[in-house]
């Protein structure tokens, strides 16, 4: 049988902090006891490593001649399709459709597997891909998607082959942790500090009717963000900044109930380390993926976009009851077997095998 080749784009190298870097990493070790050469293509270095990792014959680089704006876009695109056509490859990832701009232009080989990385909603963004999504999604030879739901909402959206869609959720790269026996009233959350998706304002507003609870936020991001983050909180004594952390499951180890407040997200890297740490989570719930994360009533609240009176009062009801903290800390434990590392690392190697 022939030894398969894979080449994976994403502009930003996988050693740094993110959802994609993460997932690049993981499915590089799904390869690695296996007959597939993986490559990795990228443009530029992270401007902060999550991990240090050494280069070797199979990493990439390719810089943009523009890195920002409208001229960005086809430049990633066509740096991407310009080296996969000099190569020969048989399978290339990539994580946004806009990446496949220039595969329009050609039938020829390899096989394409798009790989959602945000919600469905937000996948074809702007006139040229809303213009453009069905012709893109009918030149993929496969779409992995995080869930069920978010496999639903593409349907209900675009016509697309079922034998196209695969559901592979993403790995939870933390081993869970044994369920909690006692609680305080200490929140966190940990993400990418950017307002326009995190929206921090209402988590800020929302701590402000909860005084006797405590928030502490996790992340690292643009100074102007972080600059911004921290003049939101300066008038509110429970809530703190803490900067990036390196050590994801001690951290959490402090904390009784996770938050998020996000406009919108893909799948949540964060919401499944928590989960796997046995904390309760409560999250508004704005995107597709975010009914397999937390079941609601079982290991969290998934909250009415955007009512914070019903989030608070949801912390409180978790933080107020024994039994019931417990319980949900319990379940949140028992649906992170859902994304253990070996099983999703398995749904990758039978895709790419698929294609043989």
């Amino acid at each position: 049988m022939k030894k398969l080749s894979v080449l994976s784009y994403h502009p930003n190298r996988c050693s740094g902090f993110g959802g994609i870097e993460n997932l690049v990493r993981s499915i590089k070790r799904s390869v690695e006891q296996s007959d597939i050469t993986f490559y990795e293509l990228y443009n530029r270095e992270p401007p902060v490593e999550e991990i240090a990792l050494a280069c070797s014959k199979f990493d990439i680089k390719k810089p943009l001649m523009f890195d920002a704006g409208f001229l960005a876009t086809f430049n990633k695109a066509w740096v991407f399709y310009r080296h996969v056509m000099r190569e020969k490859y048989d399978i290339v990832i990539t994580y946004h459709p806009a990446n496949l701009l220039f595969f329009l232009l050609t039938k020829r080989k390899p096989k394409i597997v798009l790989v959602q990385s945000n919600s469905v909603e937000k996948l074809f963004q702007g006139r040229i891909l809303k213009a453009l999504a069905q012709k893109i999604l009918d030149r993929v030879d496969a779409m992995t998607l995080y869930t069920s739901f978010d496999q639903h909402a593409l349907s209900k959206r675009f016509a697309v082959n079922d034998q196209k869609m695969f559901i592979i959720p993403r790995a939870c790269k933390l081993p869970s942790a044994a369920p909690r026996q006692h609680h305080d009233n200490r929140l966190v959350t940990i993400c990418r500090i950017s307002e326009n998706q995190k929206n921090f304002t209402a988590m800020v507003e929302i701590m402000a009717q909860a005084p006797e609870l405590t928030l502490d936020i996790y992340g690292a991001g643009s100074a102007e963000e972080v600059r911004e983050l921290e003049r939101k909180i300066s008038a509110h004594p429970n809530i703190q900044f803490k900067g990036k952390t390196n050590d994801v499951a001690a951290t959490l180890s402090q904390y009784s109930v996770f938050i998020m407040t996000s406009f919108y997200e893909g799948y949540g890297q964060s919401l499944i380390e928590a989960r796997s740490q046995g904390l309760p989570i409560v999250l508004f719930n704005t995107f597709d993926a975010a009914q397999s994360v937390v079941v609601d009533g079982k290991n969290g609240f998934l909250i009415e976009p955007f009512d914070q009176t019903s989030f608070r009062d949801s912390i409180r009801k978790i933080l107020e009851s024994d039994a019931l903290y417990k319980q949900m800390s319990l379940e949140s434990v028992a649906l992170s077997a859902t994304t253990d590392p070996q099983s999703i690392q398995d749904k990758w190697l039978a895709l790419f095998k698929s294609f043989q």
